[in-house]
């Protein structure tokens, strides 16, 4: 298996748990969705020095990115199923 694709599947793991904990969370709290959607919309904003005109993103940022990516997949694939 190439090295970009570990990488993939660890960020879509990494977003998977993100998603289930933010659900399980709601939940507990006895909470409706939109409680859950703004956990997830804090999850999807990708952290980086935007302030400092020289960064340059390295392999965390990188991995951030592809995490955010794949709960945006799932977030929009679970708002799709829900508006059938």
């Amino acid at each position: 298996m190439s090295e970009h694709r570990l990488e993939r599947l660890e960020a879509q793991m990494a977003a998977h748990q993100e998603v289930l904990i933010a659900l399980a969370a709601a939940l507990a709290e006895g909470k409706d969705y939109s409680v859950f959607r703004r956990a997830l919309d804090g999850l999807l904003t990708v952290k980086g020095q935007e302030e400092d005109p020289g960064f340059e993103p390295d392999e965390a940022f990188a991995f951030q990115y592809r995490v955010a990516e794949t709960i945006r997949t799932i977030v929009d694939g679970a708002e799709a199923r829900a508006n059938r």
